[in-house]
């Protein structure tokens, strides 16, 4: 019998991931919306959410920053663009003129 590829159930962590540590997050993945953190080329320590329609927020990750402070930023951009209708933004530069759709 072939064996499938993927996570092996019995070495999965039983139980649920805690949610209420990143409330905004979670809100927006059970919405339908998205998160990508890792590499957009030619961005590299990106993290990216986006709600389906549009980008909320675009972070990069700061020196000696860990991923999970990385996370509660961009759960804190999460609920700031909400809030105020604007895209948080650390990736595109005004003054240099590069700008990256994300």
């Amino acid at each position: 019998m072939a064996r499938r590829a993927g996570v092996d159930r019995a070495a999965a962590p039983a139980g649920r991931v805690n949610a209420e540590a990143l409330p905004n997050i979670a809100a927006l993945v059970e919405a339908g919306g998205q998160i990508m953190v890792g590499t957009v080329k030619p961005i590299e320590n990106a993290a990216v959410a986006h709600d389906g329609k549009k980008t909320l927020a675009m972070l990069r990750k700061r020196p000696d920053e860990s991923l999970e402070q990385l996370l509660g930023r961009l759960d804190a951009a999460i609920a700031a663009a909400r809030r105020s209708g604007s895209r948080v933004d650390e990736i595109n530069k005004p003054d240099t003129g590069v700008r990256y759709k994300l």
